[in-house]
Order: C-alpha cells, then sequence, then structure tokens
C-alpha cells in the first residue's frame, strides 16, 4: 500500500482578471454597500440605546442581530 503524499509544495491564489475601470467601479459598488450595512446597524442600535421603551426582550435580541450583522460585514474583507 502507497503513502499518502502531495507533491504540490505551493498555491499562488488569483484575483479576477478585469479592467482597472470596472475594479473601480467594483471598489465603489461595495464600499456603498459596506457603508449601508453600518449605518443601517448602527441606527439600529442607536435607537435601541436610546428610547427606555425599546428595552424589552425583543429589541434586545434586534439589538445582538445587529452586532452580528456588523461583525459579519467587517469580517470578510478583501485585500
Amino acid at each position: 500500500m502507497g503513502s499518502n503524499q502531495t507533491w504540490i509544495t505551493e498555491v499562488t491564489l488569483l484575483g479576477f482578471q478585469v479592467d482597472s475601470a470596472l475594479e473601480f467601479f467594483l471598489f465603489g459598488l461595495f464600499s456603498l454597500f459596506y457603508t449601508l450595512t453600518l449605518l443601517g446597524n448602527g441606527v439600529i442600535l442607536g435607537l435601541i440605546c436610546l428610547d427606555s421603551r425599546l428595552h424589552t426582550p425583543m429589541y434586545f435580541f434586534l439589538s445582538h442581530l445587529a452586532i452580528i450583522d456588523i461583525s459579519y460585514a467587517s469580517n470578510n474583507c478583501p485585500v
């Protein structure tokens, strides 16, 4: 029986080959989506913190969902 061997010593990941104009457009588009995600969830968190009527269990869980959404959006930043 043969042993388990890997002959590949390195792997290079390449991005999509697109025009620089399209790269700038996509950068602007994804930056806009990221900004809107942060602003929308920030508004939700701010309203829940400021209004004492929203200190109920439903809004407690909604605030945690907003925090998780901000975390997920901030976690995946392409380099």
